[in-house]
Formats: structure tokens, sequence, C-alpha cells
């Protein structure tokens, strides 16, 4: 199979079909999660309290927790990880031409200029976090090889898009190597702790719910 078609394979077919996967998988998770939810702590679920939910993920991502105030430069590192992921992710135009493609579905998207300074802050704040787990002792003893592949599947489709759009390299291998990357980890978020996308909502909802019901504050 030659460049193109691959790339046209990975860009069409093999598309529709990574995002269904992530789209099922991602609500199997959540729907797991509330079962076992469920079945752990019946009144946890019970006279659920959306106000109290919101509250505690705003807590999160503000951030206005503990952890975050005792760990500035981590939270920072984390925040632009994440925040520069999503960003490219959602509304760098080519994806979002390739969903319209897809779906006939649109919105806005980032100049192009500012994806590509959000892919350079994204890749810093990569490295600086594979130096933590390798340079701090307890990060390091907590590490195993399922935080690095998921620190690999977020940083090729960055760091392939970037070559990609800079032209460093052949064009058409770093192209076809970002769709794939890119399919793959959408494949992998289901089935690997990058479901914490999805699943963090559901979790702090729950433990926001929980919470307000027993007065204790946010968390």
């Amino acid at each position: 199979m030659t460049l193109l078609r691959l790339y046209d394979f990975a860009a069409g077919p093999l598309f529709a079909f990574s995002f269904s996967v992530f789209l099922l998988g991602s609500g199997w998770r959540v729907l797991r999660f509330l079962l076992l939810a469920r079945a752990a702590d019946p009144a946890a679920l019970r006279g659920f309290r959306p106000a109290w939910a919101l509250k505690s993920i705003l807590h999160w991502l503000i951030p206005a927790n503990i952890t975050a105030r005792e760990n500035a430069l981590t939270t920072a590192a984390g925040f632009a990880f994440h925040l520069a992921l999503m960003g490219v992710a959602l509304c760098f135009s080519a994806h979002v031409v390739l969903v319209d493609l897809a779906w006939n579905v649109s919105w806005p998207t980032l100049p192009d200029e500012a994806a590509d300074w959000l892919t350079y802050l994204f890749l810093a704040s990569a490295a600086f976090l594979a130096w933590r787990r390798v340079k701090l002792p307890h990060v390091r003893a907590l590490t195993t090889a399922s935080d690095w592949l998921v620190l690999a599947l977020t940083t090729l489709p960055m760091l392939t898009g970037l070559m990609a759009y800079r032209q460093w390299g052949d064009y058409d291998l770093m192209i076809t190597l970002h769709v794939l990357s890119g399919n793959l980890m959408l494949l992998a978020v289901p089935f690997t702790k990058l479901s914490h996308a999805v699943l963090f909502f559901v979790s702090r909802a729950v433990t926001g719910s929980d919470f307000g019901k027993r007065n204790v504050g946010a968390w």
C-alpha cells in the first residue's frame, strides 16, 4: 500500500472506526464506573446534586485544590499539557475539516499560528513530565510501562503533526504517521489510563455530589 492510499484509509474509514470505538468505549467506561459506584455505595448516586458536582469539577479545573497549590510547577506543566492537547486536537483547522468531511459537523477553529505555539507548549510540558518521571525517585518508583505508553500515545500525534506542518522530513510520511498515531490514541482511550479524559468528570461529579450531601465542602 502506498503512503497516499494509507493516508486516505487512515483519514477515512480508519478515522471513522477509531472515533466510533472512542465514543462507544468511553460510554461503556462511564456506565461501568457508575455501576461499580452504585454497587460500592448505593447512597452515593441517590439524590444526585448537580450544583455540588459542578463545584467539585471546577474546584479541580481552576485549580483550587491542595495538591495543585503544593505542586505549582507540576500543576502548571500538567495544565499546559492537557489544554494544549485539547486545543490542538479539537480546534486545529485541519482536524475540524476532517470531522466536517466525515459527519458534516464543524465549529470555530484556532489560527494555525496559535495551534503551532500550543504544540510547542505541549511538547515542552511533555518533556518536563517525562524528566520528572525519570529524575524524581518517588515519581520514578510509581511510574509503570503503562504511564510511558500513555505519554507516547499523546506525544506522537502532536510531534508528527508539527513535523508535517513545518515540513520537517518527508511530508507524506509525517502526515500519514500523524493520522495513524491520532487514530491509535483515539482507540486507546477506553482501554488505557487515557480514559481519565472522560472518567475525570464523572468521578469528580459523583464525589462532589456525595461530599455535598455530607456537608464537607468541595474536594
